[in-house]
């Protein structure tokens, strides 16, 4: 895959500079600078796929967090998504404490176990998942599991604080048969606080002062635009040759979210996807919750018959000010002659911040 990369960042690079130009303007949700609120839009439980999480305090003092996971599975996941068949957006959620300059990480699929437990870990053990301090137990996940993490920096009472002390990465382990090994990463969404932060139950993603938000912002906004290239549909891969292919994965995550009503931020995205040629082409898709889908599922603008074009580039978009802002990640499949091949995940690129806030309502109470 070392060689495929420095032939699609090459490729790539020229359709940058062929397709537009992207002015230097970025949102203040951020993979290179921590924050007090760390999004993992990725994680997935199943019999052949698993997540690794890492999380950090960047910061000299101790730190507490508390961390949601939100499983979108379909009510009935055999079958594809509708309007009765929706995801069941169920919530778990935990406590992490980190030691000061403190790494922690855990499986999915294991959590973390209490600390006794984790004496099993010995030099001649080094793959367990419970190496390391102990950060608290952090409850498994169940096979079948779809959906996101995030974790909010808080105090020791559990009141959210502009802290900014935390970032992490997610990374997607293949466990099947024939695909074992194979690994995607991504850099977690770190959202930096505010000195307005009033530390109770309503977090106001950017914005003004509103109801919900009396004070205005206490985290920086979540992106206006996002951007990303991508292979078309049913083009091959320029390094792999003729019996190659290339799959493109989207997941969205809304940054509105009601955790004390257990009601789903919903979007409406809005595409414009420009090919080699300075063509555009436009698709929208609703997600509610959350959203992992092939491009190809999109009316077609992805299709190299429709763009005539090996490659695309992207813009994503709410499609109004009523619906939520998102986050995402991208992760590409990379095949030949049809066989197993490999997981590439990486980062949108970020255009600006949102005028309207994105709210983040916590449960009452401890």
């Amino acid at each position: 895959m070392g060689r495929h990369w420095a032939v699609r960042g090459a490729l790539v690079g020229t359709l940058l500079a062929a397709v537009t130009c992207i002015l230097p303007a970025f949102a203040d949700v951020t993979t290179e600078r921590p924050g007090s609120i760390v999004f993992y839009p990725k994680v997935i439980v199943s019999g052949t796929r698993d997540t690794l999480i890492q999380l950090t305090n960047t910061s000299n003092s101790l730190v507490h967090a508390h961390c949601f996971y939100v499983n979108a599975q379909l009510e009935f996941p055999d079958q594809p998504p509708s309007r009765d068949n929706q995801p069941i957006w169920q919530e778990v959620d935990f406590d992490i404490w980190l030691t000061k300059q403190q790494p922690t990480h855990w499986i999915a699929s294991s959590g973390r176990r209490p600390a006794p437990l984790a004496a099993e870990c010995t030099e001649t053990n080094s793959q367990c998942s419970d190496a390391g301090l102990f950060p608290g137990r952090i409850p498994p996940l169940a096979d079948g599991f779809v959906g996101e993490l995030k974790c909010i920096e808080a105090d020791s009472s559990g009141a959210p604080i502009s802290g900014n002390h935390l970032n992490g990465e997610g990374t997607l382990i293949s466990t099947g048969l024939f695909t074992k090994g194979d690994t995607s990463k991504y850099s977690a969404l770190a959202v930096i606080g505010l000195d307005t932060n009033d530390a109770n139950n309503t977090l106001c993603l950017g914005g003004g002062v509103t109801t919900q938000c009396p004070r205005g912002a206490e985290y920086n906004a979540c992106p206006q635009v996002t951007v990303f290239d991508s292979f078309s549909v049913g083009s091959n891969d320029p390094a792999l040759g003729d019996n190659s292919s290339v799959s493109t994965e989207l997941t969205i995550m809304p940054c509105t979210e009601d955790f004390e009503h257990q009601v789903p931020g919903s979007v409406v995205v809005q595409f414009l996807v420009t090919n080699e040629f300075e063509e555009t082409f436009s698709a929208s898709t609703t997600v509610t919750c959350w959203g992992n889908f092939n491009v190809s599922a999109l009316r077609g603008v992805f299709d190299y018959n429709t763009t005539g074009s090996r490659f695309l580039q992207s813009r994503m978009a709410p499609a109004t000010n009523n619906d939520s802002g998102f986050v995402g990640v991208v992760e590409e499949y990379h095949r030949l002659n049809g066989g197993p091949g490999g997981h590439a995940a990486f980062n949108l690129h970020t255009i600006g911040q949102r005028t309207v806030a994105d709210v983040i309502t916590l449960p009452e109470g401890p």
